[in-house]
């Protein structure tokens, strides 16, 4: 049954990292669930955790019946560490959108977006880049401190997809929910004088 459960349809996930700061911070637990892609895409805005590259092609440990039934129990609640290459980072671009950062703002297709669930510093001008077909282009939150698609992560491949964070678990000061955070188109300023 957990096995079924961890595989088919929700995870706990351990957050090693600083690079989701502040909507994730580093030892929170994450409920990843693995249903809703299966019938939409990823949207713009979403929590997604994916195979890094590291992982994508290595086959399965096989440490005997035993070992991995624990090992998917500590999985399933979150007790034992997912795979290393694992990864989590906001959804920012969608095959065919063009993506840049200018001054200090994500711009998607020309339109500049806010994004209120960043607090820290502009990250630096990037782009555009062009995300190609199959692929997703994904952003951590923390953007001076995030290895993601601007640079040796580069385009995922939308098969490396595990599933869409909806909410954090743990510690407890820290549960919230991880649905609906939108980027939103910025009012446009005219210069009419």
């Amino acid at each position: 049954m957990a096995v079924l459960l961890r595989t088919l349809v929700v995870q706990v996930f351990f957050i090693p990292s600083s690079s989701m700061e502040p909507t994730l911070a580093v030892d929170d637990r994450i409920i990843v669930e693995k249903v809703t892609y299966r019938f939409r895409e990823p949207a713009r805005g979403d929590v997604v955790v994916f195979r890094g590259a590291a992982r994508a092609d290595r086959p399965a440990d096989d440490d005997g019946p035993v070992a991995g039934l624990l090992r998917d129990l500590g999985l399933l609640v979150g007790v034992v560490r997912p795979d290393p290459s694992d990864l989590v980072k906001r959804l920012v671009g969608l095959p065919g959108d063009e993506v840049a950062i200018v001054d200090g703002l994500l711009r998607i297709n020309g339109v500049a977006l806010g994004e209120p669930y960043l607090t820290g510093p502009v990250a630096a001008d990037f782009g555009p880049v062009v995300v190609p077909e199959g692929t997703l282009f994904f952003l951590g939150d923390n953007r001076r401190n995030s290895s993601d698609s601007r640079g040796g992560l580069g385009f995922v491949d939308r098969d490396r997809v595990i599933g869409r964070a909806v909410a954090v678990v743990w510690p407890v000061r820290n549960a919230a929910s991880l649905l609906g955070q939108r980027p939103q188109p910025l009012p446009q300023t005219s210069n009419v004088g």
